[in-house]
């Protein structure tokens, strides 16, 4: 039919009336469904027909109080959406509402959601790759569907479908994203699903706990430590940019991550420091803040900033929970300077604010953690760790000269016992279990010899 066709027909008052009423109607019918449907054409509906007399009859009043309600919440502040529509929005919350609950049918949707957000963008990579905001949109469904599994926290129990799906080689995969914001998205998630929180909650039994390990247990298998120290290696925390800001929280992010594998399982915690080299990367870390660049004096004074306070503290705790990397850090006798170089620096000054004196803490406790192994003991007069003491002992300043004393309490402490069979304890002659090694007695003569006593 032609569209003309319907502006040649005569218009009616009726018809004109009636684009007078507040009534709003679906999408605009033809001029045939009208006549076949009766609509001001026949009056066999007398509803109809009674809007029709009202609308014939309205005055010039009403219209101006019918205008004044449209503007106030008519149809200029109505969603002007069609039945159809209407039914279409309804079902778009209702799918989201069943995705919030989650199961194993919406776990899987979200999987393929994630599946083909990554298929879409690589093409589109792979396509525009000199017009990056051409695939800036699917860049952004990528994003979003990777948020999108971080529901799985609250249900980790479900955990298990990512890997019966093969969503774990693709998570670990986007470790390797050009986008670095992509990569850290991922990281956030691993975050959250290991968090305590997710798995340690009253009433939860073990089968939720076992359900992470084994869900970062397959992210190491497909090498995801390995992305994870790529991905450290290759943040830049004093950029002077937005980028820096991120750089700096996928850095902590990276940490909490390491936090949260040490209270999960301290062999997953060990398999992920040996893995993605973290034990040297935060001996660097502690050593050199990273100040943000400002104009402003004050960043400059900035001793410690808070990813090298939390450093301090992933290393003391690391140090405290896996007794295997306690001695592999006294072995090489690296952690043992770097910290003794960290302790330097407050012979002659105090901290100045929480983060810098909760950061002299977690370097002590460290050093507390080296020296109470035997080979400990010998790097750390190897080092001049005894002299070091005594400086901040005769300084007289007070979190220095309490904390030394610590140290120094830990360092003339007899080494735990190794892990010797029982019998072989029982055999042991009583003089040897009470014996004062050697790494003890030259670190007590190295102190009197400095003349230590005098500061006590």
């Amino acid at each position: 039919m032609d569209i003309n066709d319907i502006f040649k027909e005569k218009v009616t008052n009726t018809t004109l009336n009636a684009s007078k009423s507040k009534r709003k109607m679906g999408a605009a019918p033809s001029l045939r469904e009208l006549k076949d449907g009766g609509f001001g054409f026949t009056d066999e509906s007398s509803e109809l027909s009674k809007r029709r007399r009202l609308d014939d009859t309205a005055s010039h009043s009403e219209d101006d109080e019918a205008d004044e309600a449209d503007d106030e919440g008519g149809r200029f502040f109505s969603d002007g959406l069609t039945t159809q529509e209407k039914g279409v929005m309804k079902w778009v919350d209702h799918m989201e509402e069943i995705e919030d609950t989650l199961d194993q049918a919406s776990v899987q949707r979200l999987v393929l959601r994630l599946e083909r957000a990554v298929s879409k963008n690589t093409q589109d990579r792979i396509k525009h790759a000199q017009a990056p905001e051409l695939f800036s949109e699917s860049e952004a469904e990528l994003d979003e569907a990777i948020q999108r599994l971080l529901m799985l926290a609250n249900d980790v129990q479900y955990l298990g479908i990512l890997e019966e799906l093969g969503a774990i080689p693709t998570l670990v995969g986007l470790m390797a994203h050009e986008n670095a914001d992509i990569t850290l998205n991922v990281v956030q998630l691993a975050v959250e699903l290991t968090a305590e929180d997710s798995w340690s909650q009253e009433g939860e039994s073990q089968e939720e706990r076992a359900a992470v390990v084994g869900f970062v247990t397959a992210l190491a298998d497909n090498e995801f430590f390995e992305m994870l120290g790529q991905n450290l290696q290759r943040l830049n925390e004093a950029a002077e940019s937005l980028e820096g800001e991120a750089d700096r929280q996928g850095v902590f992010q990276t940490l909490a991550l390491v936090e949260n594998l040490a209270s999960l399982d301290v062999r997953l915690a060990e398999r992920a420091v040996k893995t993605a080299g973290l034990l040297g990367w935060l001996q660097s870390r502690i050593r050199q803040p990273m100040v943000k660049s400002s104009n402003a004096p004050e960043a400059a004074a900035i001793a410690v900033d808070s990813n090298q306070q939390y450093a301090a503290e992933i290393v003391s705790i690391l140090l405290q929970s896996s007794p295997r990397l306690c001695q592999e850090a006294a072995q090489s006798g690296d952690c043992a300077d770097a910290l003794l170089t960290c302790l330097a620096k407050y012979r002659k000054r105090t901290p100045t604010d929480d983060i810098e004196a909760e950061y002299l803490e977690n370097i002590v406790d460290s050093l507390c953690m080296l020296v109470a192994t035997p080979r400990g003991k010998a790097v750390f007069v190897e080092l001049e760790g005894v002299e070091l003491l005594v400086l901040l002992q005769k300084q007289q300043q007070h979190a220095g000269r309490l904390l030394s004393l610590k140290l120094l309490d830990y360092a003339l402490s007899p080494p735990p016992p190794q892990d010797n069979s029982e019998q072989q304890q029982q055999q042991q002659r009583p003089s040897e279990a009470g014996s004062v090694s050697e790494e003890v007695r030259t670190i007590a003569r190295r102190y009197i010899d400095a003349m230590g006593l005098k500061y006590l």
